[in-house]
């Protein structure tokens, strides 16, 4: 099923971050996001996931779906391994041989247990990647993309960044702005 986001709109105190956005995002595919900052992207992502509540409209097609979120900032603990990180948010479920598995196919052979910064395995429906690709080198940012490509095949994935070629190599569609009243900016087409 597809996620229809309906007239939303969010504000902080009087600040309207988010103004009557709508958008389907189709189910299976990747959907790429972009805007300049201050546009209301990260609070759109954190709506969809349920950790802020919308003030008006309604999001459609979320309903049972396992949502998996890659967090603009690291969200690991930094001071434990890659195995350990997944080890807690996988709760036991995952057994050790696939999380080392995964951890190879990332490109992280050898660093298992070399302290963490960031880590994807959860099983999910949905994928939220908040600008998951910022800060690295473009030979590990393709090796990434390619990874997430791999790992989301035929799951809907919604990218937030601000590199075009980022949203290009995810394939998919782009969504270019999202209106903001406190911007004062009409988004562009």
């Amino acid at each position: 099923m597809d996620i229809i986001i309906n007239h939303l709109s969010k504000r902080f105190g009087k600040k309207e971050v988010i103004s009557n956005f709508s958008a389907r995002i189709k189910e299976g595919r990747v959907t790429s996001l972009m805007a300049p900052s201050g546009w209301g992207k990260t609070t759109l992502l954190r709506i969809m996931a349920g950790l802020e509540k919308l003030d008006e409209g309604r999001i459609e097609g979320l309903e049972k779906k396992r949502i998996s979120m890659v967090f603009q900032e690291d969200r690991l603990c930094g001071n434990l391994s890659p195995v350990s990180n997944i080890r807690l948010v996988c709760s036991g479920k995952v057994q050790e041989s696939r999380i080392y598995e995964e951890l190879e196919r990332a490109g992280l052979k050898g660093e298992e247990l070399v302290p963490a910064k960031r880590a994807l395995i959860v099983p999910f429906d949905l994928l939220i990647l908040d600008e998951p690709f910022d800060g690295l080198d473009d030979e590990n940012k393709m090796r990434m993309i390619d990874y997430v490509k791999e790992r989301s095949e035929g799951k809907t994935v919604i990218l937030v960044t601000h590199e075009k070629k980022e949203a290009e190599a995810m394939g998919g569609e782009m969504i270019n702005g999202l209106y903001c009243i406190r911007s004062g900016m009409e988004p562009k087409q």
